[in-house]
């Protein structure tokens, strides 16, 4: 089962790297997409926009799943809602 954002992050996947929101889940690895670097990075930056936040220089190193993707996206909304309030 998937959360709203969750969800959300494998709409956004799916979208920009056309491919099947099917194949994008818990464990999926980024080769399982077939994406080339320059298809990720772009969608890293419609996932930055979509969300609000900003990946940490470093997250590049971390992310190699969906898994990955799901724990910096919310990280990151953690300490943007933490910031806000």
């Amino acid at each position: 089962m998937y959360d709203t954002t969750e969800e959300k992050l494998r709409q956004l996947l799916a979208e920009n790297l056309k491919i099947d929101k099917e194949i994008i889940t818990h464990g999926s690895k980024l080769s399982d997409w077939g994406a080339d670097s320059l298809q990720f990075l772009e969608t890293i930056f419609e996932v930055e926009t979509s969300f609000g936040i900003s990946f940490p220089d470093d997250a590049g190193q971390e992310i190699s799943d969906f898994d990955s993707i799901v724990k910096v996206v919310k990280e990151q909304l953690a300490k943007k809602e933490n910031a806000a309030a």
